[in-house]
């Protein structure tokens, strides 16, 4: 079994394909990538960014071959995802929506972000947005109730979304699966000291191995967060 991964080459492994790769390893899972960009990241948060060619990016990803699941992360600009758009093979796919990095920098301008929403976010299995990325993208506050944030994914036809709450407080890091129709599932872990970087990466790789592993969308979510509480 063969996941695709789509997402930018972070120079300190901490985050992006790198950590992408990480995850596969951990999980015996082959991968094939498609880099968009490659970036020049440091401890002091200094980043310097490289799109690849929308055309490259489409040709990696014809290159793939048969995959059984995919996953995206940072998508730079919008010539990349309407590249994406037209080259995903018709798989379970995961929306890590990156929008920036954990220092500030922009991974993903303006009218990348309105590519993403009109031609990735109907067609993904799942999207796993953080608070601050959910609000963002919803036009919302971040301190929102839950239920008003994915109200905003299922207005743009999101078939499901999985809302992190490693940014609020509380002695747990509390998830939300919420799906049209269904009730909202939580997914809970202990609250771990400090900050690391790659966490949403981590999280939504390991969802994109269970996917591909055929497990339903709940039990995918529910073995990549207790795989992220062990790797944290």
């Amino acid at each position: 079994m063969t996941v695709l991964l789509i997402g930018g080459l972070d120079s300190s492994t901490g985050a992006g394909l790198a950590r992408d790769l990480a995850v596969m390893c951990d999980h015996d899972m082959t991968a094939r990538v498609a880099a968009t960009a490659v970036t020049a990241q440091d401890s002091a948060g200094g980043c310097s960014i490289h799109p690849i060619p929308a055309t490259l990016v489409a040709a990696q990803i014809r290159a793939a071959g048969q995959v059984r699941a995919a996953k995206t992360g940072m998508l730079a600009n919008a010539d990349i995802v309407h590249a994406i758009a037209e080259t995903l093979p018709e798989v379970p796919f995961v929306i890590d929506p990156v929008l920036a990095t954990s220092a500030g920098a922009k991974l993903l301008e303006r009218a990348g972000c309105a590519a993403m929403i009109a031609r990735l976010i109907p067609r993904a299995t799942l999207v796993t947005p953080n608070l601050l990325e959910a609000a963002q993208l919803t036009g919302l506050k971040s301190d929102a109730e839950i239920a008003t944030l994915a109200a905003g994914f299922f207005a743009m036809g999101a078939r499901a979304v999985l809302i992190k709450g490693g940014h609020a407080d509380g002695p747990e890091a509390v998830d939300w699966l919420l799906r049209p129709g269904s009730a909202p599932l939580r997914f809970a872990s202990s609250r771990k000291p400090g900050s690391r970087r790659g966490t949403g990466c981590t999280l939504a790789s390991a969802i994109a191995v269970h996917l591909a592993r055929g497990h339903d969308l709940a039990t995918a979510c529910e073995y990549a967060k207790r795989y992220l509480s062990d790797w944290l």
